[in-house]
């Protein structure tokens, strides 16, 4: 279901508050707060959480300090999670939108996103985006298949929604609990694979997010995101509501695609033992993972 061009209105206004976490942002929060504040949809808050910036953040924020729609925290470094649970817990919307501190919405990206909303069953609002470089230059970037409806199956194997586009229902976070504080990564992962069990999920089919990549403040440690990931899995396996939703074929394939992914990142790194590790693992999971196949046997002729 593609939105309609003309745009509706909502029979009721609800707050929703923006959250924005940052660390060492300062050269980027403008552009996110300009994009916040001048949203269609005008009834919002903003939550800014500065995650122990050892850059002009602070200074940035002063600028902001006389809007009464916009809230300031300071903290000591304290991580993602910890960070973002801050900000929903200082927050009051009935909707929580998440917006990383280096990115930029569309004017109209919350008004179109809560008209989704007017089914009762939909918990979660996400959209697609656009990508663009360090300076904001646009960028070509691929988009993966996006799903609605009750999506635990596919969300399990392919976390495919863009955080920064994300409208979620307070009460969701509220009775389920907001992000994993144990986990170093990979948070939104884990939430969407818990809220994907008790509502449905909805999307914009427009890319109404600017998604920045490719500068320093980015992760760059791309194994540790791995480990995370499967770390994720175990915990959602282990969880007998999450494991009794899911079809029987779904861990299987998701792990195979985790230790195919994992390989070809180590294959790029040239390391080739634990490239053919991973994919041997693929295999042993799905036996029919063409890819993985293919992947193991460059990696056994490069070794030879």
């Amino acid at each position: 279901m593609s939105m309609p061009d003309n745009k509706l209105s909502l029979t009721c206004n609800p707050l929703i508050s923006v959250v924005i976490a940052s660390y060492n942002y300062a050269s980027y929060l403008p552009f996110a707060m300009g994009s916040a504040l001048t949203q269609t949809y005008k009834n919002i808050e903003v939550i800014v959480v500065d995650d122990g910036s050892t850059d002009d953040t602070q200074q940035v924020m002063e600028r902001y300090m006389t809007n009464p729609r916009v809230c300031y925290i300071r903290q000591a470094n304290a991580g993602q999670p910890k960070t973002k649970n801050r900000g929903i817990a200082k927050s009051r919307g009935e909707f929580v939108a998440f917006l990383d501190a280096d990115d930029i919405w569309l004017p109209d990206k919350l008004e179109r996103q809560m008209l989704l909303f007017e089914d009762p069953q939909v918990g979660v609002v996400y959209c697609r985006r656009t990508w663009m470089d360090s300076q904001g230059d646009i960028m070509p970037g691929n988009e993966r298949i996006l799903r609605r409806g009750f999506i635990l199956d596919h969300i399990f194997i392919d976390n495919f929604i863009c955080f920064s586009s994300s409208v979620v229902r307070r009460s969701l976070l509220t009775e389920h609990g907001a992000f994993d504080e144990n986990l170093p990564m990979g948070i939104d992962y884990d939430l969407w694979v818990r809220l994907a069990v008790r509502c449905k999920f909805d999307f914009v089919d427009a890319p109404l997010v600017k998604y920045r990549t490719g500068h320093a403040n980015l992760s760059k440690n791309v194994m540790r995101r791995y480990e995370c990931a499967h770390r994720i899995m175990d915990k959602a396996l282990n969880d007998t509501e999450i494991r009794a939703s899911m079809s029987w074929w779904v861990p299987r394939l998701a792990l195979a695609d985790t230790w195919a992914n994992k390989a070809y990142y180590a294959r790029g790194q040239k390391n080739f033992r634990l490239a053919a590790v991973c994919y041997l693992k693929s295999v042993l999971n799905v036996p029919f993972h063409v890819s993985a196949w293919k992947g193991l046997l460059c990696c056994l002729i490069k070794r030879s």
